[in-house]
């Protein structure tokens, strides 16, 4: 049976604008397994009311690494087998930063930056009434407000806000080098998250600090191509 992976929509010219279901998405592709896509544009039906959800044989798995480790169980893949137990450690570090912090970055340069926003409204609301828009739009960027101001990101200024933000770019690039993937000649698990979270800030065509930000890694927009061309061809 096919795997079902229910994820967001696409849009800005990516496989997914959540990072969290690109990465899914992009690792199932290094996997090598055949998926379905369910479009579900409402994560409050999901189990957790998060996406992305994945239905395998008959079980409903949430939360996108759980997932990949359910699934590297089951099918018997290893994508991180070559690696040393410093490279495991170095890999855990990255993702922990990139889904933990950088996240936040990504957020506010869509939901609350005002600049941000007006370019990424039409994307994911855009064909919902005007009447109805207006109080969904108020109500979500409220809850949005309030998580980034519990994570703590929110707390702070908007300039210091994309220079931390920047500095996981700046990590991230240097950690890279010149290597095509983070690990060497071929893509990891690792690679599965970086390119979710990379490829939605340096691959869309909005302008914000966070964007402007990553075109100035050459290296990184390199990585980005390599892994689109690898994993989402044509």
């Amino acid at each position: 049976m096919a795997i079902e992976l229910h994820q967001f929509p696409t849009g800005l010219g990516m496989p997914n604008i959540s990072p969290f279901c690109m990465k899914l998405e992009t690792w199932l592709r290094l996997a090598g397994l055949p998926y379905e896509i369910k479009w579900q544009p409402d994560p409050r039906k999901a189990p957790v009311g998060k996406l992305p959800v994945v239905v395998a044989d008959g079980e409903t798995i949430c939360d996108s690494e759980r997932i990949i480790q359910r699934l590297s169980q089951k099918h018997g893949i290893d994508l991180d087998a070559k690696l040393s137990p410093q490279q495991r450690g170095q890999a855990h570090a990255m993702r922990r930063m990139l889904e933990e912090n950088t996240y936040w970055g990504l957020v506010y340069s869509r939901w609350i930056d005002p600049k941000g926003w007006d370019q990424f409204w039409p994307i994911f609301f855009g064909k919902i009434p005007a009447p109805v828009r207006a109080l969904v739009t108020r109500m979500i960027r409220g809850q949005i407000r309030r998580d980034a101001w519990g994570h703590g990101m929110g707390r702070h200024p908007q300039a210091d806000i994309y220079a931390r933000a920047e500095a996981d770019l700046r990590a991230l690039s240097e950690l890279l080098g010149e290597q095509p993937f983070f690990f060497g000649a071929e893509p990891t698990n690792f690679d599965a998250t970086a390119y979710g979270f990379l490829g939605n800030i340096c691959e869309p065509a909005m302008k914000t600090p966070l964007n402007d930000a990553a075109r100035r890694y050459p290296n990184l927009l390199a990585y980005c191509s390599r892994m689109r061309a690898r994993c989402f061809p044509g």
